[in-house]
């Protein structure tokens, strides 16, 4: 099964991270959800999400669930080759990744005023269509 990206719709810094992922992505695996939709609520719930976190993304790949800075770096392998170095920050402990993961999370409004259309989203790509 391909990747499934669960994003907060309605985040500026999510939408220019959607983009990039669409931009950058090595063979179009990969499926978006907003969190606000219908399918996320559904499916997240199924995998025992049962109250939504819109600080973080999520990412279901291979029947498992990732959060926060795990499940930016499972995303890695779908990209193209020059993404590969990001790998490095595996050696980061995780409450480590995951506590500058919720700074740029809480911050995000204040960093990146702008809203932004995502764009390149078809019905393929998109789950919530």
């Amino acid at each position: 099964m391909e990747a499934i990206v669960f994003y907060d719709g309605a985040c500026p810094l999510c939408s220019r991270v959607v983009r990039l992922l669409l931009r950058h992505e090595k063979n179009n695996s990969m499926k978006f959800a907003m969190l606000q939709g219908s399918f996320a609520e559904e499916f997240l719930s199924k995998n025992g999400i049962v109250e939504l976190d819109l600080t973080t993304f999520y990412l279901f790949h291979n029947n498992t669930l990732y959060a926060k800075s795990s499940a930016a770096l499972h995303l890695i392998p779908f990209l193209k080759w020059y993404f590969l170095p990001l790998g490095l920050f595996w050696v980061v402990p995780k409450f480590m990744r995951d506590s500058v993961y919720q700074f740029v999370a809480r911050n995000r409004y204040r960093f990146f005023k702008n809203d932004c259309e995502i764009g390149g989203l078809d019905e393929e790509r998109s789950l919530d269509l």
